[in-house]
């Protein structure tokens, strides 16, 4: 089976990681992708640290299954070369400051009179439009700007960053999303259109309900570790020899009862403190002091199995290296292999996506700089090998 956006062409002219995880999830989803990158310097993700040949782990993961060219388009040639590739492509994604690419006329206004079907999807950290519009932005600034570190960490603590760079993937997931339905729209109307996709637009989005609970009570969120603000227990104990999470979100006094019965805690069943959620929730200080006591005198597998047999939502907290040994991460396959000059067989995060009548993963390894210029600008502009190559010594390509 073939991909469900097979068919679909992508120029991509993003850098680092909103703009490549958006095609990354486009290419894994059949979309062919030619990431568009300045000669001899490419996208600044390939120097990262971590070092797989060429190439840093960090590029390889999210430009796997994509084409590379090299082509200044903030030449005046390299520029009218790309104005003559617009035409074959459905889409265009790009991570500049607001007004880089309309200093070079390669803005939508211009491309859409060039290709009026292009889906031109712009991702920055502010968005095209407003006061902070022209300010850069990367991941870390935007989980600062939109509350999302001042409810992360412990109380007390000092703001912290989640692990994972949640500042620009999910932005990128998000344009992913806009681009498709405006692919849908096109169907419709035959005119593409602009995506404005605004990294902090989106961190504000995924805040759950933490501006529901403030403009329900007026208490400022904070900072309350692996807690819940509405439910408990919900967070992470210390078991004799690891951590472990625990996650009742019900008031079913029923899983309350097997919960106790599985920790050893029966009495607490009966305490009238925690009869229901709201009790467990304003007395949590008392109950996770209780149960944590409890938990430290076993280990981490006994409770767990334990708890589940019980049907009480459990985890471990896993390692990364525990991850990639999850059985349960192994069986929905992933961990991908994707081909490597200089790794062999390198793995990498998977596509979450699973559907029953189109395939869905990555298309083949990470493109080496430039590797398929002489290729694409054959095939898209005729170009032989010769006017390549004299490109090339101009530095247009």
């Amino acid at each position: 089976m073939s991909g469900p956006l097979e068919g679909v062409r992508v120029l991509d002219l993003s850098r680092i990681l909103s703009g490549p995880f958006c095609t990354m999830v486009l290419a894994d989803l059949g979309a062919e992708v030619v990431k568009v990158e300045r000669p001899g310097q490419g996208d600044p993700a390939r120097s990262m640290v971590a070092r797989v040949g060429d190439d840093s782990a960090f590029f390889i993961s999210v430009n796997r299954g994509k084409k590379s060219i090299t082509l200044d388009v903030f030449s005046e040639e390299g520029r009218g070369l790309f104005l003559r590739l617009v035409p074959h492509f459905d889409v265009l994604v790009e991570n500049f400051v607001p007004g880089t690419l309309a200093k070079a006329g390669l803005h939508y206004a211009s491309l859409s009179k060039v290709n009026p079907r292009l889906v031109y999807a712009s991702i920055s950290g502010f968005g095209q439009d407003g006061p902070y519009a022209q300010r850069p932005a990367l991941d870390i600034i935007v989980q600062a700007m939109s509350g999302l570190m001042s409810v992360t960490g412990e109380p007390d603590g000092p703001p912290l960053r989640p692990g994972a760079s949640l500042g620009d993937s999910i932005p990128g997931a998000f344009a992913a999303i806009g681009i498709l339905a405006a692919l849908h729209q096109r169907e419709r109307t035959g005119l593409g259109q602009r995506v404005d996709i605004a990294m902090l637009d989106t961190l504000v989005t995924m805040m759950e309900n933490s501006f529901s609970r403030y403009f329900a009570t007026g208490q400022v969120p904070e900072a309350i570790g692996s807690r819940h603000p509405g439910a408990a227990p919900f967070q992470a104990f210390r078991a004799g020899d690891g951590w472990f999470v625990v996650a009742m979100l019900t008031d079913d006094a029923t899983l309350w009862q097997r919960f106790c019965q599985a920790a050893g805690l029966e009495a607490l069943a009966s305490d009238p403190r925690f009869q229901d959620n709201r009790g467990r929730t304003q007395h949590v200080e008392e109950l996770a002091a209780l149960l944590q006591a409890a938990f430290a005198k076993k280990t981490r597998s006994y409770w767990l199995e334990a708890l589940g047999r019980a049907a009480v939502p459990c985890g471990p907290v896993n390692t990364i290296a525990d991850v990639t040994q999850d059985a349960q991460v192994q069986h929905r396959g992933m961990l991908a292999a994707i081909p490597h000059p200089a790794a062999g067989a390198w793995l990498v995060a998977n596509t979450p996506f699973k559907l029953s009548g189109a395939t869905a993963g990555p298309a083949g390894p990470s493109p080496a700089l430039g590797e398929h210029t002489a290729e694409v600008l054959g095939k898209e502009l005729g170009l032989t090998e010769a006017d390549v190559g004299q490109l090339r010594e101009r530095g247009v390509v």
